[in-house]
């Protein structure tokens, strides 16, 4: 069975014009394992078909599929609550512009902490200090040279490629069976 599933997906979006189809008739199937990638130019859709499968729509979309199924699970028929309890623990996305994805108001550390799954393996008193030592972890695995120093800044305090980098551990932390990835290098040095 497929991991993703999607047969005849189409995007249509409400302008001041009518309706655009943006997306018209996408399939694509994604096994467990395989690396796959998607090719366009600027404004093919892309960004839209990710969003559409992570749940994540725009308000003046509308969305239909003869087939959108994850794991063999429907992911039309689930409801908002469903779809966000997929997002982060079995499906991840690195988005394009890491500095509009990340809370200007609180510390880096603060929002991959959130991020993260809980370690139920060690006892309550631990599990933050085990966390951050994780989060640090995954902030040096994707380059970042001075992890604790990065999870106490601000996003705006931060370089686009290092917001980049810390959206990237972001979404590898919870080590998802999906991770779409839009344009994941756009901001690095």
């Amino acid at each position: 069975m497929p991991l993703l599933d999607v047969r005849n997906l189409t995007i249509e979006l409400d302008t001041p014009h009518g309706k655009v189809r943006a997306i018209e008739k996408v399939s694509l199937t994604l096994n467990a394992g395989e690396i796959h990638g998607l090719v366009g130019e600027s404004g093919s859709g892309r960004s839209l078909l990710a969003r559409a499968i992570i749940g994540i729509p725009g308000p003046n979309w509308t969305i239909t599929a003869d087939r959108m199924m994850w794991d063999g699970h429907n992911l039309m028929a689930m409801s908002a609550k469903e779809r966000r309890n997929l997002m982060g623990s079995d499906i991840a996305m690195i988005f394009q512009d890491p500095s509009g994805s990340l809370d200007p108001a609180q510390t880096v550390g603060k929002q991959i902490l959130q991020a993260m799954p809980s370690h139920p393996k060690t006892y309550f008193w631990q599990r933050r200090k085990q966390a951050k030592l994780t989060a640090q972890k995954w902030l040096h695995k994707v380059g970042i040279k001075n992890p604790q120093k990065v999870m106490a800044s601000y996003p705006w305090e931060l370089s686009e490629g290092e917001c980049q980098k810390v959206m990237i551990a972001m979404a590898v932390a919870n080590q998802p069976r999906l991770l779409i990835a839009d344009e994941p290098t756009n901001s690095m040095e």
